[in-house]
């Protein structure tokens, strides 16, 4: 199995770590999580929702290390007010998209266009916390590092 294709079929995925390495370059890491022991009640916010898994992450859990050599744009939105606008994808946990508001976004607020810096492409990152969306003209490098 591809490490697309092992992070699109995981359902517990953690953005656990997001920096440049260079001017204009964009690392991050998705983090495989573990479902625990089903408790017999869990408490959110002070309230009872019942019988659950906990999903954490750890020293075992798989990492993902994704890179993009150069990008156009990229965000970082907390998952409890992303709405994914855009219909028009592939992937599940990696979603690239054809159209979408982040894309419309990018061609509305810069100058860039298919003539420079080139063709480019809406990436979307999809955890438990968060949404990683990155416009780029490259693929993203995808490397297990545990």
């Amino acid at each position: 199995m591809s490490n697309y294709d092992r992070i699109n079929s995981e359902r517990n995925i953690f953005l656990t770590k997001i920096f440049e390495p260079e001017e204009n370059s964009l690392e991050f890491e998705l983090t495989m999580g573990i479902v625990g022991e089903l408790e017999k009640s869990h408490k959110i916010l002070g309230v009872d929702i019942g019988p659950s898994r906990p999903v954490y992450h750890n020293e075992n859990s798989e990492i993902f290390k994704i890179t993009f050599d150069r990008y156009i744009a990229y965000s970082v939105i907390n998952e409890s007010y992303e709405n994914l606008g855009g219909t028009e994808y592939v992937g599940e946990k990696i979603r690239t998209y054809n159209k979408s508001n982040f894309l419309d976004y990018v061609k509305a607020d810069t100058f860039a266009s298919a003539d420079y810096p080139g063709e480019f492409k809406h990436y979307a990152f999809i955890s438990l916390n968060h949404i990683v969306n990155v416009v780029s003209t490259v693929e993203p490098k995808i490397e297990k590092v545990n």
